[in-house]
């Protein structure tokens, strides 16, 4: 079964053997004229392959392979095998996905779909990140809150939403591209458990790391802290030597840019208009 979807100005084609119910999602991404960027196979077994390279990184949920050519990332399903995708390095236009049988319906749902393609791997040399950030849209601008859970990400995105008419485009999965020398703010056809997931592109104009406090500061971050700070929210696990320095040169470029800043915030309307006077946005208050 084809399906082609469109993220991030880049057209995936995906031939899987089937699509959960659950995935809907996806019909929101769906596009069928244009050509395919990036062709995903994905093949059902009973058994993941035995991959023997070189070992660059093991964790509770990936395990990553690297031979010359080619990247081997393992997706774990708990204490399961998930899936194996196989790609070439560089930038590549094709990959692999093997998928266990017996996993597959969860592999493939909304939660999980993502990961076991790869998909941010897969996107990253034709210079996009996802982030662990709310997304919303003020006025044809993009601002994205990005943080660890429950620090407050969605709240301030419902803020913006409440006091400034802003269309919350995802609650919780964001990426991020370069495209024409530009970077965009783009939905994504996965959201967590927000259940806001809209299919939007808009220019970037801020992104914000958030912090808890009692009063409300804003401060731009630059040079490497501000790197540090980003890495910590991007969803890469930078074990693939290519993949890490991709991502560092993509920032570098990104706060050349775009503004990031550290607000410190309340959950309140005090947050929304320390944000809103740093950016001098004309807003629309309700």
């Amino acid at each position: 079964m084809l399906k082609k979807i469109k993220i991030c100005q880049t057209v995936i084609e995906i031939d899987s053997p089937f699509y959960p119910e659950e995935n809907f999602y996806l019909d929101r991404f769906l596009t069928e004229d244009e050509e395919a960027d990036i062709r995903v196979s994905c093949v059902l077994t009973d058994k993941l392959p035995v991959v023997k390279e070189k070992l660059m990184g093991d964790n509770s949920e990936t395990t990553v392979f690297e031979s010359e050519n080619e990247i081997f990332r393992f997706f774990k399903m708990g204490t399961e095998d998930g899936a194996l995708t196989v790609y070439s390095k560089g930038v590549p236009d094709c990959s692999v996905t093997h998928i266990f049988e017996k996993n597959s319906r969860t592999s493939l749902d909304c939660r999980y779909f993502w990961l076991t393609l790869s998909l941010a791997q897969l996107l990253l040399p034709r210079d996009v990140l996802f982030f662990h950030a709310s997304f919303i849209n003020s006025g044809g601008k993009g601002i994205i809150f990005s943080a660890p859970s429950g620090t407050g990400k969605s709240t301030q995105a419902a803020l913006w939403e409440k006091y400034r008419n802003a269309e919350i485009i995802n609650g919780d999965k964001t990426g991020i591209s370069r495209f024409r020398d530009c970077f965009f703010a783009n939905g994504l056809p996965f959201c967590g458990t927000s259940d806001i997931c809209k299919n939007v592109s808009v220019p970037l104009s801020a992104v914000v790391l958030l912090e808890q406090a009692k009063e409300n500061s804003i401060t731009r971050l630059q040079g490497i802290s501000a790197i540090e700070k980003l890495i910590g929210n991007i969803y890469l696990d930078f074990t693939a030597s290519e993949e890490r320095l991709r991502c560092v040169d993509l920032l570098i470029d990104l706060l050349s840019k775009v503004p990031v800043y550290l607000l410190k915030c309340t959950p309140d309307e005090k947050a929304v208009i320390t944000l809103e006077n740093e950016l001098q946005l004309n807003t629309d208050r309700r």
